[in-house]
């Protein structure tokens, strides 16, 4: 899906959501430098219930560790890695979104791999033009674990 496309499907949605991944520092910088094979949208752990509740029609999948299972609606785990569902439209083979989890509070978003890092949610998710996008600094620590070629360019 488009950035524009990800806008016109969660715009006023009762969960926090943000553009993440390449694309949220495209955003931030106003310019685009490679194609992206997914678009990726970060919501809270908390929120995923609200998530599915406003996507009807849609396939859930989790993704952990090289494995893709049917979410069946239970609470994630972030300790067994479960930090990414792939979505598709019911009636599609192909994927459009994949959810990013992430951790946080009324106050402040957590960085889940060491939740001494915390940020206020307004200098955490920024916006341009209207899209919400996680701050390039977290966008960076996320892909700072283990980069690939694309994260390099």
């Amino acid at each position: 899906m488009s950035v524009d496309e990800v806008h016109s499907l969660f715009a006023g949605s009762p969960f926090h959501w943000w553009i993440s991944g390449g694309l949220a520092l495209e955003l931030h910088v106003g310019r685009s430098w490679r194609e992206h094979s997914d678009t990726d949208i970060g919501i809270g752990r908390d929120q995923l219930h609200l998530v599915a509740a406003g996507l009807e029609g849609w396939d859930f999948w989790v993704a952990s560790k090289g494995v893709l299972t049917r979410w069946d609606g239970r609470p994630l785990s972030q300790a067994k890695n479960e930090n990414n569902l792939w979505l598709r439209w019911a009636d599609r083979d192909q994927w459009a979104l994949d959810l990013t989890i992430n951790s946080g509070t009324d106050q402040e978003w957590i960085y889940r791999r060491d939740e001494a890092l915390r940020r206020p949610w307004e200098a955490a998710v920024l916006e341009h033009e209207g899209l919400p996008y996680l701050a390039p600094e977290l966008q960076l620590l996320f892909k700072s674990k283990d980069p690939r070629p694309k994260d390099h360019e």
